[in-house]
């Protein structure tokens, strides 16, 4: 009776230790903005302990009064919004018609810190907060990050009272100040809008203030010889406490493995400080920086998109082998090159890159939007078929490069230096400084294959402001200057990617003089300062005809053979309920000024960008070309296409219910897996005439036609992907359009549209 008491009572504590576990390890639910979460997320990863803090804060939009003190701790904030983060305040301003409130908003939170946390180091980590951010705890300043894209880390150990409650406060502002975006046609979302973490650690630990990196910094070299010996180089910056300096048995050790996908450990080191273990080496200050190589026999590669593999990388600290903290990495083995005039090459093999830019904000979120809901912009960029992004024009979350690395996307992350720049030092400084941030936070995804360093630099013709008292070339020399200074830095930090950058390719106002533009920004690539270049292309939208981009192309890989050239931007915008037949009449009446008019037809950038891709598509040497846009965004104080606050050149809606006629076509182009016919034009509902073109879009080789029972067989390829049917009668009402075709195992699919009507 005894032993079976005694063995239920094990039973349960059993239980009960596998639901503590369990408690801690679930993952945390990310709140909608104003929304509580009702699970909090907390992390115990052998002595490093990561709590999610994005619940219950309270927020202020507006400046501290005279006689106002919004961090201190007898502060009444019981007036202010409760909200959790991720958190904008431009939710709704940030696409309307009128600019976007810019200025101060603040946020509190009670942060209780128990007894048990004495003698551990207590960090603050912000994945991001635009545009500057000062930090406040009990009162006190303790850190100002300036730059709203990138994630910093505030070391709060000193600050905070342990047993009791403590005030955190961060003052948030999104004005334009001297550091980059200076501008751009994007809306400078203000708030706290990604999440934050409570990070305790030991006091010896891996450098988390790095940069706001995870300090674990992996590095494979970037060449074939990867596929028969892989030899992969750490380095792990520690703190190491003094009591470890001067302690006589020096019992730090910091080791590494590399798991593959299943688990199976490949291989494993001890990383030394200088070749030597702590007793020997140099560790004044308490800054130590481990290393060591690790070989991986034949590795299974990262392979874009038909194989995105990815190992773990696991490093550990402990004190007389007892692990005090931990980092893991996830890597993935590959080599990649571009060649001037073949293109793009992922190990070894030609490897058309053909995708998307994205922003990151979506309607009713912001630029505040959750991961959970960001999900879905990586499922429409499966479906269309995408196999590199461009993340414009800042850097994005973790969270957007951690679904790269899985999905196998190639990725162009870049710095927010949109436009123009100011001449002072603190610009400069700035700009250098989130480039480096960049770099180490961004630096072991396997997705990623260059720094872009600019977008549009210098395209209003102007670096530093249109009334400036230098004249253009003394900016360019000062725009020159910051160039080289960035692309040495990239080099620098990161050897093993090329750098690039965003020409502004043309100009409706003066397509001749920005010939200019060219002549300016390509001898950057010509002196090797940066190494590769693209262009944002909007021919037949903002200048010239659609089919004139083919020889502007020609012209440019012709006098610039030694530079792998790409396009980072073209398409046009579009209202998907905005129709018009494009004929000819159309095409030649089109001005670049109707660009930015209330009439933009989802038809015509149909046609821009069947247009575009026949001409991309005969390019290979081309090293990467990216679409603008695959999401319309906020721009506020916009006032195109009759959607106010919004940029239309997206593939899919702001709000992501859409998809517009073009995504079918690039679906048409990139995806022959998921097979499909699709109707375009088919909220072209009401209609002037009684005969009507028809167009579909379809991955498979032939699509045949019927309306309202009336078969017009097979429809003429206009290119691959297109099939059109010219002289379809309507019915005044009624009509029953279907487009079908025939899948290889013999079976059909179809799409079906009954709601054009003639209306005269």
């Amino acid at each position: 009776m005894f032993l079976m008491v005694n063995n239920l009572k094990k039973s349960v504590l059993f239980m009960l230790v596998i639901l503590l576990v369990f408690t801690l390890l679930i993952p945390g639910v990310s709140a909608d903005q104003g929304v509580k979460s009702d699970l909090k997320k907390t992390v115990v990863n052998a002595g490093r302990i990561v709590e999610n803090i994005d619940n219950d804060w309270t927020f202020y939009k507006g400046t501290q009064g005279v006689d106002e003190n919004f961090s201190a701790n007898n502060f009444n904030d019981s007036s202010w919004k409760k909200i959790s983060l991720p958190h904008t305040w431009n939710a709704e301003d940030g696409s309307g018609i009128a600019p976007n409130y810019q200025g101060d908003g603040w946020y509190r939170k009670q942060l209780d810190i128990p007894e048990t946390y004495k003698g551990k180091k207590l960090f603050l980590q912000f994945e991001a907060a635009n545009k500057e951010a000062e930090v406040f705890v009990n009162g006190q300043s303790v850190h100002t990050n300036i730059g709203g894209y990138l994630a910093f880390t505030v070391d709060i150990t000193d600050y905070v009272g342990y047993g009791q409650k403590n005030i955190i406060a961060v003052r948030v502002n999104n004005e334009v100040k001297d550091s980059a975006p200076l501008q751009g046609d994007f809306t400078f979302f203000g708030g706290i809008y990604r999440s934050v973490n409570l990070l305790v650690t030991d006091k010896t630990h891996i450098d988390v203030e790095d940069y706001g990196s995870s300090g674990v910094y992996v590095t494979i070299p970037n060449d074939k010889s990867i596929e028969e010996n892989a030899e992969v180089t750490l380095t792990v910056p520690v703190k190491v406490n003094s009591d470890d300096v001067e302690s006589k048995s020096n019992s730090i050790e910091v080791r590494a493995q590399i798991k593959d996908a299943e688990g199976k450990v490949r291989s494993r080191i001890e990383l030394k400080a200088d070749g030597k273990k702590l007793k020997s080496a140099n560790a004044s200050g308490g800054n130590l920086e481990f290393t060591g190589t690790m070989k991986v026999n034949k590795p299974h590669l990262w392979n874009g998109t038909k194989d995105p593999y990815q190992y773990t990388v696991e490093v550990t600290v402990t004190r007389k082998g007892e692990v005090i903290d931990r980092g893991n990495e996830k890597v993935g083995f590959r080599y990649f090159s571009v060649d001037p005039n073949k293109g793009f090459f992922l190990n070894g093999k030609s490897y058309p890159l053909h995708g998307v830019n994205i922003h990151q904000d979506r309607k009713g979120y912001g630029n505040a939007v959750p991961n959970d809901v960001r999900a879905e912009d990586f499922e429409l960029i499966k479906e269309i078929g995408a196999n590199t992004l461009r993340v414009a024009h800042y850097p994005h979350s973790q969270y957007v490069y951690n679904k790269a690395d899985e999905m196998g996307l190639v990725v162009w992350a870049e710095i927010p230096l949109v436009n123009t720049m100011t001449l002072t030092e603190e610009f400069s400084n700035n700009a250098e400084k989130q480039l480096t941030e960049m770099i180490k936070q961004n630096y072991n995804h396997p997705s990623i294959v260059t720094w872009g360093l600019q977008n549009e630099f210098g395209g209003n013709g102007f670096y530093t402001s249109r009334n400036a008292s230098e004249s253009l070339e003394e900016q360019y020399a000062a725009a020159t200057e910051l160039i080289d200074r960035l692309a040495k830095k990239a080099e620098e930090l990161d050897p093993n990617r090329p750098t690039t950058h965003a020409i502004q390719g043309n100009n409706s106002r003066d397509p001749e003089g920005y010939k200019e533009v060219l002549d300016r920004h390509l001898p950057w690539n010509e002196s090797g300062s940066i190494d590769t270049a693209s262009f944002n292309a909007y021919f037949g939208w903002y200048y010239n005809k659609a089919g004139d981009l083919a020889d502007y192309l020609d012209r440019l890989h012709e006098e610039h053979p030694n530079v792998p050239l790409g396009i980072s931007e073209y398409g046009s915008g579009a209202n998907p309920y905005q129709h018009d037949v494009i004929d000819e009449d159309f095409i030649n009446n089109w001005d670049g000024a109707d660009s930015r008019g209330p009439w933009q037809p989802e038809e015509f950038q149909n046609y821009l960008h069947e247009s575009a891709w026949s001409i991309i598509s005969e390019r290979p040497w081309l090293w990467a070309t990216h679409i603008w846009n695959m999401f319309d965004f906020g721009v506020a104080g916009k006032n195109e296409a009759s959607t106010p606050g919004i940029n239309t050149k997206g593939l899919v809606s702001h709000d992501r219910q859409l998809k517009k006629d073009a995504f079918y076509f690039y679906k048409a182009q990139w995806n022959k897996e998921d097979q499909f016919v699709y109707i375009t034009s088919r909220r072209y509902s009401d209609r002037t005439e009684n005969t009507t073109p028809v167009k579909v879009y379809s991955n498979l080789k032939e699509v045949t036609l019927t309306v309202s029972g009336k078969d017009y067989g097979k429809g003429r390829m206009q290119q691959p992907g297109v099939f059109v049917w010219e002289g379809v009668e309507l019915n005044e009402s009624g009509n029953v359009v279907i487009a079908s075709a025939k899948k290889a195992d013999g079976t059909n699919v179809a799409d079906t549209v009954t709601t054009w009507k003639v209306v005269k």
